[in-house]
């Protein structure tokens, strides 16, 4: 269960945002890597977590479909261990891509593509939004889409997507091999259940010509997941949002009834495993898209409530950023920042009292740092600047060991 939104700034022309909270199982571990060559990645051991459920048959049919392409974009991306494809990422050229959950009538394709995985095809394949659900919608009528995608317990699902470049957004809802799509160049956010009625653009295969959330979706479903619920809730919020890079981090850590401290259950954006549902927000990313420039902010960590954001630029240099370009080192970065966001989590009183006040002083600073002359900036020196950002993470991670004793 997961949460994407993007919005244009409607005072600052060339601003915009793409952000999006992975809901997953909780404990499910998912890094950030930055990928410069799709293929050579492609043969190393990427999968250290084997699942036999995406190994037999899911990961059999990339195998099959990615030498189809040429792959030629670097990403950055979020996944879970155990799959190939990502949650989310943004590639060289600026493409973003979140997906989610959504639930059909329309029974899956045994042998189809996880969705995970066609996201990230499209990030290595795409040069623009446009492009992407094109991309998309090639593979879903070619392939379809099938497949778990829980780590723990047992999730089919169709998939809806929202892609964002620097001047547009899409949205592509799917079921089966049958997708609609509608472009977008204001706001919109996608959830755990259907947006699109007869709205959309374009429509192919069953969809086409029919209303496809009245027709298509499981609706007893929208009960456990909330979908409904909280597109509405994260659509109201970005209407009136405009170029405050806090008021998209305040919305991906928002908890039900606006409390400060976690609320089990899905009314949450930041989401806490409930009785019924057991799901957790396991990562969060924001794009600021600002003239020519896109400044990622990533959490690396579940909870993004507790957590901090860091900034990072990508760049094809491979002295840049080395934590996320090796799978052993973002895993080590991962669990490290996973330990210090549980810790907090359950230590509350701790966070409020003695921690939030320093985090937020902290991400004030990575901003003044980062946008300070931005317009003006090379990426070189949006580098430096990120680097001397993970370096204040470093005391200020110091800094939370020396109130707790298990670190």
């Amino acid at each position: 269960m997961c949460d994407t939104f993007s919005f244009f700034s409607k005072v600052e022309p060339h601003q915009s945002f793409f952000a999006k909270n992975s809901d997953r199982d909780p404990g499910e571990p998912q890094v950030i890597e930055i990928i410069d060559d799709a293929k050579d990645d492609f043969k190393t051991n990427f999968l250290p977590v084997h699942l036999k459920k995406y190994l037999k048959v899911q990961y059999e049919k990339l195998k099959e479909v990615f030498p189809e392409f040429d792959h030629p974009y670097s990403a950055v991306i979020s996944r879970p261990l155990w799959i190939w494809g990502a949650e989310m990422g943004i590639n060289e050229k600026g493409v973003a891509i979140g997906n989610e959950a959504v639930f059909s009538k329309q029974p899956l394709i045994k042998d189809g593509l996880l969705g995970m995985d066609i996201l990230r095809l499209a990030l290595h394949n795409a040069a623009t939004a446009d492009e992407a659900a094109e991309f998309f919608i090639r593979l879903l009528e070619k392939y379809g889409q099938g497949g778990n995608g829980s780590y723990s317990g047992t999730l089919n699902y169709h998939n809806s997507f929202l892609i964002k470049d620097p001047v547009k957004a899409v949205i592509i809802e799917s079921s089966g091999r049958s997708w609609a799509r509608k472009d977008i160049n204001n706001y919109a956010s996608i959830s755990n259940s259907y947006l699109l009625t007869d709205d959309y653009d374009e429509a192919g295969g069953d969809i086409k010509g029919k209303n496809l959330k009245k027709k298509f979706e499981k609706k007893y479903l929208d009960f456990f997941s909330k979908g409904d619920y909280r597109q509405a809730l994260t659509s109201g919020k970005i209407k009136t949002c405009d170029k405050d890079l806090n008021d998209v981090f305040g919305i991906l850590r928002w908890h039900q009834d606006g409390s400060e401290k976690p609320k089990r259950g899905m009314k949450s954006i930041c989401i806490h495993p409930g009785l019924i549902v057991k799901t957790e927000t396991t990562a969060s990313m924001v794009v600021d898209y600002i003239d020519d420039k896109q400044i990622i902010w990533l959490t690396s960590s579940p909870n993004p409530c507790v957590s901090l954001f860091k900034p990072l630029v990508l760049d094809k240099d491979q002295n840049t950023f080395v934590q996320f370009r090796s799978l052993d080192l973002s895993t080590e970065y991962f669990k490290e920042n996973r330990k210090i966001s549980e810790y907090l989590l359950k230590n509350q009183d701790l966070f409020h009292s003695k921690i939030k006040e320093e985090r937020d002083k902290l991400e004030a600073e990575f901003q003044a740092i980062i946008y300070k002359d931005i317009k003006n900036k090379s990426k070189e020196q949006l580098i430096r600047d990120c680097r001397l950002c993970y370096d204040k993470e470093k005391e200020y991670h110091k800094m939370i060991r020396g109130f707790i004793e298990i670190l």
